[in-house]
């Protein structure tokens, strides 16, 4: 009896997982709702029955929608009924039953329903010559819940009346009882099927490689417009730009990496590709004037450190006019240690005051 539960119990498990992975590999077509179910139940057996009244089962259930409120469900399920005779157990019951159930809903919140099977039913019972295979229905009303978590795992309970065709045990029930009628109060969980959560993911892929090909549209001189749309190629570097590329005026930008000799206006040649980019920037745009201002740090006199600031500016202006830079469009001027960034009680603040600054100004 047992090898025969559990061929039942698998047949409708195959059933149920074919349906659910069809589903799951079909990336067009409709989304049909699908689940399956394990019930744990209590049964109340006919008083005509020549066994105590009561019994426990098992089932497990494929369900697929119809319509929209419609179900078609089909069912495995075992039983064991207890005799009474000495605390043992001498009665089996197996059915596969099929049918339809009206849901009041969507099944997606609390949800009741009304439920109608038919199919058959083996008894299996002592002595194994009154064990028959008769016909069985049920009908029945129950409810789901709402999902309880992400994979929409919901809990479900329903009661059934239960008719068996089954004769009876011969010398104990009469043969021409016409059959049996049973209660079965079951509880369980309910695990929707699909391809719902797949559907979503593909569209987010979607999505993510959309920003990526936007984000990876060259900028050649890094001033944030993209090139296709900048009117200003070759931006001079650290200055902030409109939304055309073009340097905007009445802004100052700092430079750290035009370098001197110590204690000297003579510009270090490891400086001079700095400023050949600067000079080709500047001859891009020619809509502003530059400031060039030279700053120090606290080291040594006001007088020293004005004197050094001036020659060093004014020798950057020399080296971009040299570099093809027009020369109505520079002035320099010294501001010492006046105007500084950071403290003077660091190296570190002392090496962030010592700069060349551009201020860009109206033409």
């Amino acid at each position: 009896m047992a090898n025969f539960i559990a061929r039942t119990a698998l047949a409708v498990a195959v059933t149920a997982v074919a349906h659910g992975a069809a589903a799951a590999d079909s990336q067009y077509g409709t989304e049909t709702k699908q689940y399956i179910a394990a019930q744990m139940s209590y049964l109340v057996v006919d008083e005509d029955r020549a066994i105590s009244r009561k019994g426990f089962g098992a089932s497990l259930i494929y369900g697929r929608q119809l319509t929209d409120q419609l179900w078609w469900e089909s069912e495995g399920s075992g039983y064991q009924l207890d005799t009474g005779k000495g605390g043992g157990s001498d009665f089996y019951q197996a059915a596969v039953t099929t049918g339809l159930a009206w849901a009041f809903g969507d099944r997606e919140r609390f949800t009741p329903f009304v439920i109608g099977q038919v199919g058959v039913l083996r008894n299996d019972v002592v002595p194994s010559r009154d064990d028959k295979i008769g016909f069985h229905a049920n009908v029945g009303i129950g409810a789901v819940t709402a999902p309880l978590f992400k994979n929409g795992l919901k809990l479900r309970a329903d009661a059934r009346y239960m008719y068996d065709s089954y004769d009876g045990i011969r010398g104990t029930v009469s043969e021409d009882q016409g059959g049996f009628f049973d209660w079965r109060f079951g509880i369980g969980v309910e695990l929707p099927l699909g391809f719902r959560k797949e559907t979503q993911v593909d569209k987010y892929i979607y999505e993510t490689l959309e920003v990526e090909r936007y984000v990876r549209e060259p900028d050649s001189d890094g001033d944030g417009v993209p090139d296709s749309r900048d009117l200003c190629p070759n931006t001079l570097a650290g200055g902030k730009v409109d939304a055309n590329g073009c340097l905007l005026k009445n802004q100052v930008i700092v430079f750290h990496n035009i370098a001197f000799e110590l204690n000297s206006d003579q510009i270090l040649a490891t400086t001079m590709p700095a400023l050949e980019k600067i000079a080709v920037s500047l001859n891009e745009q020619t809509d502003f004037r530059l400031e060039i201002g030279g700053h120090t740090d606290s080291s040594g006199s006001h007088e020293y450190n004005l004197d050094l600031s001036e020659r060093r500016a004014e020798a950057v202006r020399r080296a971009l006019v040299e570099l093809g830079v027009a020369t109505d469009r520079l002035s320099s001027r010294g501001y010492g240690k006046t105007v500084p960034l950071a403290s003077n009680d660091s190296l570190s603040g002392r090496a962030m005051n010592r700069r060349v600054e551009f201020t860009v100004l109206e033409d």
